[in-house]
């Protein structure tokens, strides 16, 4: 794959981390709001329910937004990198 494509490659895959990233702010919120709802109503019964289930919710989808991204980015091609035969950086011996 040339430069071009990979170029359009990494573009395409920072969009779609970012897109990942709201989509995950979103659901988040919704979880806030739905923690807030079950605290706000704490002397009726049941009101652990909603509690739960929104930090049920925020927790799996933070975990899921890490392992996406970390898989999303290890599918970037590397840049940058220069490698000269017979060079020896400061910290090769």
């Amino acid at each position: 794959m040339g430069p071009q494509g990979s170029s359009l490659k990494k573009t395409c895959l920072c969009g779609m981390i970012a897109v990942s990233f709201l989509l995950a702010v979103y659901l988040c919120l919704l979880s806030v709001l739905s923690i807030w709802i079950g605290l706000k109503s704490g002397p009726q019964t049941g009101f652990w329910v909603p509690v739960l289930a929104g930090s049920f919710c925020f927790l799996l989808v933070l975990w899921m937004l890490l392992r996406l991204t970390r898989f999303l980015r290890s599918q970037m091609p590397e840049e940058g990198i220069i490698r000269i035969e017979g060079f020896q950086g400061p910290n090769q011996g």
